[in-house]
């Protein structure tokens, strides 16, 4: 239990270090893309975490989100500030107890969904995840259904 502690804090101060203070977003400069999240685990393994790390080259900054599973059903919505970004990074990190040997196992399941961008910029497209299945460590026992959009007029209502 405390290895994860020592992990979460790692991460935490790794968002700390890699992002800039973002301020409330003003009409000058709304939002831009979203990345919309939708789980239907009908079960789960362990306490799942999924990192997800966007890289908005407009603003040159980087963007971390972290997800923790705490139902079968979520909704989740990631934004970034402008048209053009990257994913840098998308984790999914399962922690399992075994009681057979009375330890914890950490699986970590690198570019989860198979949306990091390799350096592939994506522009002015909005995504869509669903989620489904029974998320565990054995990639084929979930789905990742992802659909892009063009979004080219995304924006929150500002009163007049």
């Amino acid at each position: 239990m405390p290895k994860t502690w020592i992990v979460r804090i790692l991460l935490l101060l790794a968002m700390c270090f890699t992002t800039h203070i973002v301020n409330a977003q003003d009409e000058n400069n709304p939002l831009g893309q979203t990345i919309e999240i939708d789980t239907r685990f009908q079960s789960f393994e362990g306490n799942p975490i999924w990192t997800l790390i966007i890289r908005d080259l407009d603003h040159d900054q980087n963007i971390p989100y972290i997800f923790d599973v705490r139902s079968g059903g979520n909704h989740w919505v990631a934004f970034t500030y402008g048209r053009n970004y990257l994913i840098s990074a998308s984790s999914m990190q399962l922690e399992t107890y075994q009681s057979r040997y009375n330890k914890y196992k950490n699986y970590r399941l690198k570019n989860f969904c198979q949306i990091e961008s390799h350096g592939r910029i994506i522009r002015g497209e909005s995504m869509h995840i669903v989620l489904e299945g029974n998320l565990s460590p054995y990639t084929d026992s979930f789905t990742c259904n992802v659909s892009t959009y063009p979004d080219g007029n995304f924006f929150i209502y500002h009163p007049q």
